[in-house]
């Protein structure tokens, strides 16, 4: 009975931690419409400027396709109208029956055909404003009535900003759910088909989830919530659980079979050679995801505290509960091996100094950073949803017809001269004029429209501009000019409908071509804002952290990796195979034509651990064999020994994150798939490029140490298969 003591430890352990993540931990993911970005974050300053100068932008988009002009058309648009106009919150709505009199009237307007009447003559839009974003709840009962009205004759789709962050929130909750089960399940499988032990697996579950578990709940306390960067966290978690774990099992195997020991001594002899790279490739994990708390990011600093916190908690749990259940393992000696021959040329191979494959490996590096030059950060709102699908569908309409990002400019005269007099009125009509020719542009909603609508009016010439503007601010035509104008008259507000489905131009040169428009006219921005704006600044933030982030990341572990091998050809040699895998991945990505959105941006940290931790395993196991690791001799060791781990997790890896390619949510797609190509390009750069670097004597002549350092390591053993 007290022999299994420790297990039912572990096993009540894992059993509160369980209850209390069950209990706790809300896995529903947030996605505000700032989508990459937090209220706090400086981005948002503008945004929330404009707010407060001109409130109610929450704003959904509904388009029903049908005849325009039939009576039954019209009142089907009334009637939804109606509905949504009830809806909690909605503080202003426009359509066929909110505004003009009727179709041929809003035809003839310049407002309601601008802002009603699609390009096709064959739909209308209707407008719901809230003053506050809607919540999950309201939307919902958006979509109930989208599914009551729907009919052949009568077509609606649903786009908008808040709308499209729900529907991420759900594709990201859906695959939280079902690809993180499949994934571990995946995970077992493979893992019960290389090592055949009901016990490895048992005790391997246990550790990923208490480590991912308690990651979360961590997350919780501190009120970092599930987003879209944190959605996949408890996957990596699972990943970085269980790496240490492979090696430590192939550790116990070799132990169990050259040195005939077995039970609790064997495993905690496999412990003591293997916990020490462990804890440098943890320590190189942490750190790599403490860099991102220099991101002006909220959502990349929660990404960089809640990745800190797994990679803790998955070398804890990695070698308090792991061992305990590979004590009971009872695998036969021959069974981890792969048959005779096969082995032998395998392990042959990986014996020998490959130059060919490095050098291979370096013509692919070069191949790709040519490729880097056409690299996409900035990706267009619907390649976040599936070609073919409803959303994707929906939105495309949307876009194609009139616009489906919203971009927001205030803007104010150069000479600061108030803007609601009679000049300023045909200045501010040639900017609305001269915006809607860019072909970005899709509609766009001003002052001057709304003033053009009232000068139709007969009487209108009895009314100065200035005391247009006044009307339109009273409460019975409902404040309308307060969206547009400032109470001092000098800042106006124009809303851009920003298409996105044909657009071949980054976003920032769009922005810049329409502030060269302002100017020209005599006018200048003094705010910008909108989802447009913020998704210009989360490409600017995902290319800095291709070039800054990585970059200090590959530095960051090549200083590790001269700290924990004491010399500088090893340190030298790490750094620069690490650099080899952001470049052949990004691209070659860049060839392929795929995107690399905000979401798919952190599948850095992971390739990049997964090379930085195979590197140490291969140098710790190098500086036991010899004390020059300049000699081919301890290298060749190294990986004659280690590819059966390196390629264990590799292989583990990649059957995992195989399933996210299942998933109806591209982004989660391709984090899945960058990940499998970074894993299998950083396998093959640590045990073909590095090795070679790091006994080569290009880099620096025998090997130089550190000054100070001992002639010879420590001759105990670190790492083997």
């Amino acid at each position: 009975m007290l022999g299994i003591s420790p297990l039912l430890v572990c096993l009540g352990a894992s059993g509160a931690i369980l209850w209390v993540f069950f209990h706790q931990v809300d896995l529903k993911p947030k996605v505000e419409e700032t989508f990459f970005f937090s209220q706090h974050d400086p981005q948002l300053n503008a945004d929330n400027e404009i707010h407060r100068m001109f409130p109610g932008s929450s704003q959904i988009i509904l388009v029903a396709t049908g005849d325009i002009r039939s009576s039954g058309y019209v009142e089907r648009v009334q009637a939804l109208s109606d509905e949504l106009g009830r809806l909690p919150g909605v503080t202003s709505l426009q359509s066929l029956s909110r505004g003009p009199k009727s179709i041929d009237d809003a035809l003839k307007s310049p407002l309601w055909s601008r802002l009603l009447i699609a390009d096709n003559d064959k739909s209308t839009y209707i407008f719901v404003t809230w003053e506050n974003t809607p919540d999950e709840a309201t939307i919902a009962k958006v979509e109930g009535l989208q599914r009551r009205f729907n009919s052949p004759s009568f077509k609606l789709v649903v786009s908008g900003v808040p709308y499209i962050s729900e529907l991420i929130a759900r594709n990201l909750a859906k695959d939280l759910r079902v690809f993180s089960l499949a994934a571990v399940c995946v995970f077992g499988i493979v893992l019960f088909i290389i090592f055949r032990s009901p016990w490895i697996l048992l005790g391997t579950f246990i550790a990923c989830a208490d480590s991912g578990a308690s990651t979360l709940i961590a997350t919780q306390l501190i009120h970092i919530p599930i987003g879209p960067l944190t959605a996949n966290l408890s996957t990596m978690v699972f990943v970085m659980t269980l790496s240490p774990m492979v090696f430590l099992t192939f550790n116990w195997r070799r132990i169990r079979k050259d040195e005939e020991s077995k039970g609790l001594k064997a495993v905690w002899m496999a412990v003591k050679r293997t916990v020490a790279p462990s804890f440098w490739s943890a320590i190189c994990m942490f750190l790599g995801f403490i860099s991102l708390l220099f991101v002006p990011s909220t959502p990349m600093k929660h990404l960089g505290i809640a990745g800190a916190i797994g990679a803790t908690m998955a070398l804890v749990f990695a070698y308090t509960i792991y061992p305990w259940f590979l004590e009971y393992a009872n695998v036969s000696r021959n069974e981890m091996h792969l048959a005779g021959g096969v082995e032998f040329r395998l392990r042959s191979f990986f014996s020998k100094r490959h130059g060919l494959i490095a050098a291979a490996i370096a013509v692919f590096t070069v191949i790709g950073a040519y490729g880097l030059r056409t690299l996409n950060t900035d990706p267009a709102l619907p390649t976040y949803f599936k070609e073919g699908g409803d959303i994707r569908t929906g939105l495309d309409f949307v876009d194609k017809t009139g616009g489906s990002s919203p971009l927001r400019l205030v803007v104010e005269d150069q000479n600061r001269t108030p803007l609601d007099t009679g000049d300023a009125y045909k200045r501010l009509w040639g900017l609305q004029e001269a915006l809607e020719k860019d072909p970005a542009v899709g509609n766009v909603l001003s002052l001057p429209l709304v003033l053009g609508e009232v000068k139709r009016r007969w009487y209108s010439f009895l009314f100065s501009t200035e005391k247009e503007i006044k009307v339109l601010d009273e409460p019975k035509h409902g404040k309308i000019a307060s969206h547009f104008i400032t109470p001092d008259r000098t800042a106006t507000q124009f809303i851009l409908r920003m298409r996105e489905t044909q657009r071949r131009t980054p976003r920032h040169e769009v922005i810049g071509r329409l502030e060269k428009i302002v100017r020209r006219d005599g006018f200048r921005i003094v705010l910008m804002g909108g989802a447009y704006s913020l998704m210009d600044q989360t490409a600017k933030l995902v290319t800095s952290s291709i070039i800054t982030g990585v970059l200090l990341l590959i530095g960051l572990f090549g200083l590790m990796g001269l700290v924990f091998s004491r010399s500088f050809r090893v340190g030298l040699a790490m750094l620069l195979t690490l650099i080899t895998i952001p470049v052949i991945v990004r691209g070659y990505i860049a060839y392929l034509g795929m995107p690399l959105d905000f979401i798919t941006a952190s599948a850095a940290n992971l390739d990049l651990g997964m090379g930085v931790d195979a590197m140490i395993y291969l140098t710790m196991f190098a500086r036991c064999e010899a004390a020059d690791r300049g000699t081919w001799t301890a290298w060749s060791k190294a990986c004659s020994h280690l590819w059966q781990p390196i390629g264990t997790s590799l292989l583990v890896i990649c059957c995992g994150f195989g399933i996210f390619l299942l998933s109806n949510f591209p982004p989660t797609q391709r984090f899945g798939l960058f990940v499998m190509f970074g894993s299998a390009t950083a396998a093959s750069a640590a045990l073909f490029m590095f090795p070679w670097l790091a006994s080569s004597s290009v880099l620096i002549k025998k090997g130089t140490r550190f000054p100070g350092s001992n002639k010879k390591d420590p001759p105990a053993r670190v790492a083997s298969d």
